[in-house]
């Protein structure tokens, strides 16, 4: 028994992957769950056995793998520390798991992608603007015991932060030789947190 969960979570765990890839290279019109089952080395069959149709894969997809790549970074923000040390640490991680971490960079930018006017994946925008307000909350929590600068608010500094992280990210991917992430990292936080904290 134990052994066929173990070959059920890895054919998900593969229908993922080639679902990741397919609709990175193909987009979600062109896809299909045959062609998915067939780069993840699966049957059709097997394929609906997990997913119910390509909607049901594309939004676990997006949900399951953003969760397993950007768990460590959302990571560097728990422990103890000064708040802006720790939203160093996350930005760091962030601008430097973009460039390095294909999972996280292939699902940040598929999530990117419109998915309006696709009504089987409207629950997935809902769940999108469901974790971007969740980004926002738990960062005002954070920022609630920061220095911040005169006149910028808990909810300023909050949106600032998510915008420059989608921002970067959406720069970058649109002209990836502008310039390096990962490289840059250290001076885009920094110039990140100059703007909002005190000394």
């Amino acid at each position: 028994m134990r052994r066929t969960a173990e070959e059920a979570a890895e054919t998900r765990r593969a229908l993922l992957r080639a679902a990741l890839g397919v609709f990175a290279e193909r987009g979600y019109a062109a896809a299909t769950l045959a062609g998915i089952a067939a780069r993840a080395g699966v049957t059709r069959g097997a394929a609906y056995h997990h997913f119910d149709d390509k909607a049901t894969l594309y939004l676990a997809t997006i949900s399951e793998l953003w969760a397993e790549a950007a768990t460590p970074v959302w990571g560097t923000l728990d422990g103890d520390g000064p708040v802006v040390e720790r939203l160093r640490r996350f930005l760091v991680a962030f601008f430097t798991a973009l460039e390095r971490d294909a999972t996280l960079r292939e699902v940040f930018a598929l999530s990117m992608r419109s998915a309006e006017g696709i009504p089987e994946l409207e629950s997935g925008l809902r769940d999108k603007r469901v974790m971007m307000e969740g980004w926002k909350r738990g960062l005002m929590e954070l920022l609630a015991g920061a220095r911040l600068r005169e006149g910028i608010s808990v909810e300023a500094a909050a949106l600032a932060i998510i915008t420059s992280v989608n921002g970067t990210a959406a720069t970058w991917l649109a002209c990836p030789e502008l310039f390096s992430p990962a490289a840059q990292a250290p001076a885009l936080a920094e110039t990140v947190l100059y703007g909002l904290t005190s000394p």
